[in-house]
């Protein structure tokens, strides 16, 4: 939980941080109430539980880094939204073909030609994102083509959270390491297969974009439970670890139709 947190303190050092929880102090309160921070100190930690009670989640995304925002999630679990993105490609001429979102009521997938212009509106709703490589690559490209966005949300990379605990790679790979192997045949397409799977939507292929939503749905799907376990490896030994993070946002993706057919081609082309 945040209330359990330091680092965010100007001038607070993990070192300094860990001799607090070892004097007994593990939360703002305890802290605010001894002798151990000067009165610059509580008053920013009396900010700070201003600004939980008013859900300000921006607040504590500007004091935390990017490594660090893994405590962020217990305490805006109900209001997250995991992200991803697809796009044509890297290139100046690429663009973005969907957004899947998935949060605490299920999966929506934001398509372009569509509602991808939605997503405006819909990511003000959230006092939290969470994305894989999102601070690289998912919203340099969403505030490109929608323009100022998620300026009031915090974001989760879970790619630099992951990092801290020894998982490198890629999404797929850290699954796989993680014991999360998705196990059916979407997994073995990759970005590049999602740039021919809407190419072939948009030239009349009748299920190739049903079976590019469901590429994608996978993908956001298991955000969650890699969320879980990056919290779980971030917060141990710490007084966070007795805070069990279960995210809400679950989503069976056999629900979703696609073309098992397109992926058995798709898998072939890339052998070749």
């Amino acid at each position: 939980m945040l209330n359990n947190s330091f680092l965010h303190i100007p001038g607070f050092t993990i070192d300094k941080e860990e001799e607090l929880w070892a004097s007994g102090v593990t939360t703002w309160a305890q802290a605010i109430n001894s002798d151990k921070l000067d009165s610059k100190q509580v008053r920013f930690l009396e900010r700070s539980t201003q600004a939980l009670n008013e859900r300000d989640s921006i607040f504590f995304n500007e004091r935390f880094t990017a490594r660090e925002r893994w405590r962020l999630l217990p305490d805006f679990k109900n209001e997250t939204a995991f992200l991803d993105i697809e796009t044509t490609g890297l290139g100046k001429d690429a663009y973005i073909t969907m957004c899947g979102i998935l949060d605490a009521t299920g999966f929506n997938a934001y398509v372009r030609g569509d509602n991808l212009d939605d997503l405006v509106s819909i990511l003000d709703e959230y006092k939290l994102v969470v994305t894989f490589n999102g601070i690289s690559f998912d919203i340099p490209w969403l505030k490109k083509e929608l323009g100022p966005l998620l300026n009031d949300t915090s974001h989760v990379d879970l790619m630099h959270i992951l990092r801290n605990v020894g998982l490198i790679g890629g999404l797929k790979k850290i699954e796989r390491i993680c014991g999360l192997d998705r196990g059916d045949d979407l997994s073995l397409l990759s970005g590049r297969d999602a740039v021919s799977l809407w190419n072939m939507a948009q030239e009349g292929e009748p299920h190739a974009l049903e079976t590019l939503i469901r590429y994608n749905a996978e993908d956001v799907s298991s955000l969650p439970k890699l969320t879980e376990v990056a919290y779980k490896r971030n917060s141990q030994g710490t007084p966070m670890a007795k805070h069990q993070f279960l995210p809400p946002a679950r989503f069976d993706t056999s629900l979703l139709p696609y073309d098992s057919g397109l992926v058995r081609y798709l898998c072939r082309s890339a052998t070749k």
